[in-house]
């Protein structure tokens, strides 16, 4: 029974950092693009942020696959696949944003002169992506009740 509270508490703080981390994100970048000295600063913060976000996801995993080992009510099974399918896409879409996030930086480390069509496809490419995971994020979210 102890270890049934430990995991759900790592669930729970790993559901804290990821949704967190994600939201947070989302309103650092809409901030962004009103004002530039936080589009400069967020270079600088995404980073840890995007860690923060990947720790929770780790902790999401281990204790979502340890849960079910120590849970005595049924659960539904069918939920629970698309919701596992679900983090899996948060998971990819995390590691494409991460991929695109390196090359925005080296292209404004590079050149100062941003408003390049690369950059701008990029950050448009970026908005939609990270939307959709926000977006994901929250669906998981309320799936949790439900399973």
């Amino acid at each position: 029974m102890v270890w049934l509270e430990i995991f759900n508490f790592i669930h729970f703080l790993g559901l804290a950092f990821g949704l967190g981390g994600a939201t947070i994100a989302t309103i650092i970048s809409v901030k962004s693009e009103k004002d530039k000295g936080v589009a400069r600063a967020s270079f600088k913060i995404m980073p840890s942020i995007s860690k923060l976000i990947f720790i929770g996801l780790i902790l999401l995993v281990i204790s979502g696959i340890a849960l079910p080992f120590f849970i005595a009510w049924p659960l539904n099974k069918e939920l629970l696949i698309v919701k596992h399918v679900l983090v899996v896409w948060i998971f990819i879409i995390g590691v494409m944003i991460g991929t695109k996030s390196k090359k925005m930086f080296k292209l404004v480390s590079k050149n100062k002169e941003n408003s390049s069509l690369v950059f701008l496809r990029m950050k448009k490419q970026m908005k939609i992506l990270s939307t959709i995971n926000l977006v994901l994020w929250y669906v998981v979210t309320l799936m949790s009740a439900f399973v």
